[in-house]
Parts: C-alpha cells; sequence; structure tokens
C-alpha cells in the first residue's frame, strides 16, 4: 500500500523534529570554529616546555596545511590523580609561574565550557579544549600526536595558539603545570 503524498511530508517533518530535538551539540554565540588553512608557514614550531617540579616535557604545536599539528611528550603525572585535562589557555604564563593566571580556555567562538565539549563534534568544542577533542590521558606518561583543525598560527585566526598557556589538570581539574608555546622555528 502506498501512503498518500501528504502523509509522507508529515510523517518526514515529524522525523525531522524528532532529530532536531534530540540534538544536544551546543555551538559557540559566534557559530561553530572554522577549519585554519592560512597558516603563514607551514613548518613553523612552537613549543611549551615544562620543567617541573610535576610535569616535565614538550608540548610542540606546527603550522600544517589545515591546522596544528600536536605533540605532547610529556611525564610527571601521577596516575592516582588523573585522568588528566590539557587546554590552551587564553594568556601566557606569567613571570611568577601562576597557571591560574593563565585565564580560562582558548574559547574564541564564545562556546564556554558547560556543557562538557562533544569529541564527535569537535567543531563545536572551546578551541582550547585539546582533552575534550582528542581524549583525557591518564600518565604518568603522555606521548601523544594528533591535528587539530581548529587552532591555528596565523595571528589573524580565532583559533591562533601563539604566546599562550598550554595547562595540565588533573582528575579534580586543579591546575598542576603549565607553560607558554613560543615560536622555535
Amino acid at each position: 500500500m502506498q501512503l498518500p503524498t501528504s502523509l509522507l511530508l508529515l510523517a518526514t517533518g515529524l522525523a525531522t523534529l524528532a532529530s532536531a530535538q534530540n540534538d544536544t551539540r551546543v555551538t559557540g554565540k559566534l557559530g561553530d570554529a572554522r577549519q585554519v588553512r592560512n597558516n603563514p608557514v607551514i613548518g613553523e614550531v612552537w613549543q611549551a616546555k615544562f620543567n617541573g617540579p610535576v610535569v616535565f616535557g614538550t608540548v610542540t604545536a606546527v603550522a600544517h596545511s589545515v591546522g596544528v599539528n600536536y605533540t605532547i611528550d610529556v611525564t610527571g603525572l601521577d596516575a592516582a590523580r588523573g585522568p588528566y585535562k590539557y587546554h590552551v589557555h587564553a594568556r601566557a604564563v606569567p613571570e611568577s609561574g601562576n597557571c591560574t593566571d593563565t585565564g580560562g580556555h582558548l574559547d574564541s567562538y564564545l562556546r564556554g565550557d558547560t556543557p562538557p565539549c562533544d569529541s564527535t563534534a569537535p567543531q563545536t568544542c572551546e578551541i582550547g579544549d585539546l582533552s575534550g577533542k582528542f581524549g583525557l590521558e591518564k600518565g604518568p606518561v603522555i606521548n601523544k600526536f594528533f591535528n587539530d583543525p581548529y587552532s591555528a598560527l596565523n595571528i589573524i585566526n580565532l583559533g591562533y595558539i601563539g604566546d599562550r598557556g598550554i595547562v595540565f589538570h588533573e582528575g579534580s581539574s586543579a591546575r598542576i603545570a603549565c607553560a607558554t608555546l613560543k615560536k622555535v622555528a
């Protein structure tokens, strides 16, 4: 039996409405993040160096044709205090070394961190919420590589990460280590 066209249209409309109501995706006040395709020098390297007392190692950011390639190579994370979050924060680490003074996560599209980032829709996450997009880490060692297409090393982009703090948070969300991304090559 074939349904009349009007019933088919009504059923399709109801299915679309139900689907839209189940979509809990949260986006920023300025919309979803846009992929970065205009980094000025592909291969340009920025690095945050962690020299203790808790975390040792580096977070390296390399300009790519789309976004930024990150390599996290750190040690010293007590597995009992994880899982660990890692973010790009809005400001550089001050001379005092106070990680609180790095401000909040880099949130160029004004999304906020509630509800938490949905890794299946990374364009809707805060730019700086790297662990939300690419996964929490248990420690004691993190050796991880990923590409974030929404991070930028072109200062004119909303996702610009240069000269900003990289912060590690333990499971309680306390900031335990921070360093500033600085241009090295």
